[in-house]
């Protein structure tokens, strides 16, 4: 990877989009000189909520099959069948069926966001503002660079297998860069961003500790640097800090679960009525998930798959409500726009909170711990029945992690849980339109180097000497 970013540019940017920020008695250089002013910055450059992230992420799933619909013609009928190359786990998933580019844009994306948080970080002690100001910006810098380096490690690094093993595996590039430099950078152990990403979060919500500054949802927020947090040290296999972190977030919000069992008037799972959203971010292709575009008028779709409904109980209201699900469970609607009012398509939510610490709980062997967790969300989205048992801490984590898959599909966590658990065999059937009875079965294997996507082609090109991952040809 070559960092292309002059610092420069990037105040270019700033100063284009917010003509106030310029500094009036200056002809020569204008620069940002406020925490207001680094604020909008960093909200509109770092947490930016108008591009499309990670859209292929739950196809490449258990969660997602295809369905064809032979009463529809295939050649007056559409085949939405997007992201067939994740879906089938191509060794270059960018290059489409047609050899057209699809480009994965995450990796330019994030590591624009920590060079943001960068800029931001290095100038917080030059800028005009109150101490509380200041601590609440960086408190937002850290929880981004954190978060960033957690999405990019695990999209492009090999899965975190313990504390030995990630001091070995690579993972992604460490970018301290605040202005130019037009050099290529090598790939850092999974622990050297682990490390970084925990130090980030640590610093994040010491800042927003200090700041004691009121947060709205759309903010990074205490709670949220919380939660991330306790997710970081979950995947790390930190089990005691994954459930200190989860306890961190329940003392410092106000927020409480949404129980889908009482009356209520939301058409939408995440919706400005829903009361456990603490950070509230991104974008969607209009209509929602790009990958799952099923309708009875269209000749071929992905849409959840028969493992993953066959979970859910039959009074689960996550599958029985139309809160998650739309179409007669064929189609993934938490989110729908003008119906998820006030919100975006993505969240930080406090169902995470009880599922992190129930897994930990699991993990050290607290089966009466872990299930009581379990059956406080359980309690919220089922009316009757919803208690499970388990004999065993193996029985206890099987549980973890189904209710993590129902509770969280298609929020984009079953990939990452997959991957961070036991990168199990998958299988996919891609079955011609125009006749059903011609398929090929495509398979994950156990273990398979496809787990690890692919640094994105545009950036192979520009640093010809990172290593990459050697992920197995496919039939197309």
């Amino acid at each position: 990877m070559k960092i292309q970013y002059l610092y420069i540019i990037v105040v270019g940017i700033l100063l284009g989009a917010c003509s106030d920020f310029l500094e009036e008695n200056s002809q020569d250089l204008m620069i940002p000189k406020s925490v207001k002013n680094y604020k909008e910055f960093l909200y509109g450059e770092g947490l930016n909520n108008k591009v499309v992230l990670c859209e292929y992420l739950d196809v490449m799933t258990d969660d997602a099959e295809e369905i064809i619909n032979t009463n529809r013609p295939a050649a007056t009928s559409t085949d939405t069948r997007k992201f067939w190359s994740y879906y089938t786990w191509q060794e270059y998933p960018e290059m489409q069926m047609d050899n057209s580019l699809l480009e994965d844009n995450a990796w330019g994306e994030y590591y624009h966001r920590i060079l943001i948080a960068n800029i931001v970080l290095d100038h917080l002690n030059d800028m005009a503002g109150t101490y509380a100001e200041k601590m609440d910006l960086a408190g937002e810098a850290y929880f981004l660079r954190a978060w960033s380096y957690f999405m990019l490690a695990n999209l492009y690094g090999k899965p975190y297998i313990d504390e030995a093993q990630a001091a070995k595996d690579f993972c992604v590039p460490i970018n301290r860069a605040i202005d130019i430099e037009e050099k290529p950078l090598s790939r850092s152990s999974i622990k050297e961003v682990y490390d970084l990403m925990e130090a980030d979060i640590k610093s994040s919500i010491a800042s927003f500790k200090s700041a004691m500054v009121e947060k709205t949802i759309f903010r990074p927020n205490l709670p949220t640097s919380y939660l991330l947090a306790s997710r970081i040290a979950l995947f790390r296999k930190s089990y005691d800090d994954a459930i200190a972190y989860a306890d961190s977030v329940l003392l410092s919000t106000k927020a409480t679960l949404f129980d889908m069992t009482e009356d209520y008037t939301i058409p939408r799972f995440l919706n400005s009525g829903n009361c456990e959203i603490l950070f509230s971010y991104g974008e969607a292709p209009s209509g929602g998930l790009a990958a799952f575009q099923y309708a009875s008028s269209r000749r071929a779709a992905f849409i959840p798959s028969t493992g993953l409904m066959k979970l859910y109980v039959e009074n689960d209201q996550r599958k029985a409500s139309k809160l998650f699900f739309a179409t007669e469970g064929k189609k993934p609607m938490k989110y729908y726009g003008s119906t998820s009012d006030n919100m975006y398509p993505h969240a930080f939510r406090l169902a995470e909170v009880y599922l992190n610490r129930a897994e930990a709980y699991a993990a050290k062997g607290m089966t009466a711990e872990a299930l009581r967790e379990v059956n406080a969300l359980r309690e919220k989205r089922i009316p009757e029945n919803y208690e499970v048992t388990a004999a065993t801490a193996a029985d206890a984590f099987a549980l973890v992690k189904d209710e993590r898959r129902m509770e969280f599909c298609f929020e984009a966590f079953r990939w990452f849980d997959l991957r961070r658990w036991d990168r199990p065999k998958i299988v996919h059937r891609f079955s011609s339109a125009e006749n059903p009875s011609n398929y090929i079965e495509y398979v994950l294997q156990q273990d398979d180097p496809a787990y690890t996507l692919p640094i994105p082609q545009k950036e192979r090109e520009m640093n010809l000497s990172i290593e990459n991952i050697n992920r197995p040809q496919r039939e197309k």
